[in-house]
């Protein structure tokens, strides 16, 4: 069921699409502060998404006359935008993990006297840090957003089936994980 947003970012986008640059202001100012969220979300990178969402905002720019139906633009947007997400994160995969692995290190360092509950979402943020990338943008999506399967699978553009499959998948190396944790400690 469309909503009366939906119907005006369609007529944004086809005004876009014929070369109406106020429409694409217009876009932009209604589309920005999510794209930069999608963008955060997947990379947990605040100073890399805002230059995250300027590429994202480039490729929509430049693929946007290409787009056969203005109502996909929800998705096929958040879908550009999770792409460069992930892209970025392959790109900085190890420094990412030695600074998570130095941040966590100075956080546990700090916090000498945390309560368990503390003790094990700090593993627990670690343990997600350790997911193949994959992995990690479906359980941030899935538990951070709380976006449904399909949805998922629409920004990603892959079958709901995968996104269950890798839910699954992650949900299992997390136990594992932690158990191992815990068994340590």
């Amino acid at each position: 069921m469309r909503n009366s947003n939906h119907v005006i970012d369609e007529w944004l986008v086809v005004n876009c699409q014929q070369g109406d640059r106020k429409a694409l202001e217009l876009l932009v100012k209604r589309w920005d502060s999510r794209i930069l969220r999608r963008v955060y979300l997947t990379t947990q990178d605040a100073t890399a998404s805002k230059d995250i969402s300027q590429e994202v905002w480039i490729t929509i720019i430049r693929k946007l006359k290409s787009l056969k139906d203005p109502g996909a633009f929800e998705w096929w947007s958040l879908r550009i935008a999770t792409a460069k997400a992930i892209d970025w994160i392959r790109a900085n995969q190890l420094s990412r993990r030695r600074e998570e692995t130095r941040r966590t290190a100075q956080e546990e360092f700090m916090e000498n006297q945390e309560t368990p509950s503390d003790e094990i979402l700090l593993q627990l943020r670690v343990a997600i840090g350790e997911l193949p990338d994959q992995q990690q943008v479906v359980v941030r999506m899935f538990y951070q957003e709380n976006l449904d399967i399909l949805s998922i699978g629409r920004i990603l553009d892959i079958p709901a089936g995968t996104v269950k499959s890798r839910l699954f998948k992650a949900r299992e190396k997390l136990k594992k994980m932690l158990k191992e944790k815990t068994i340590e400690s």
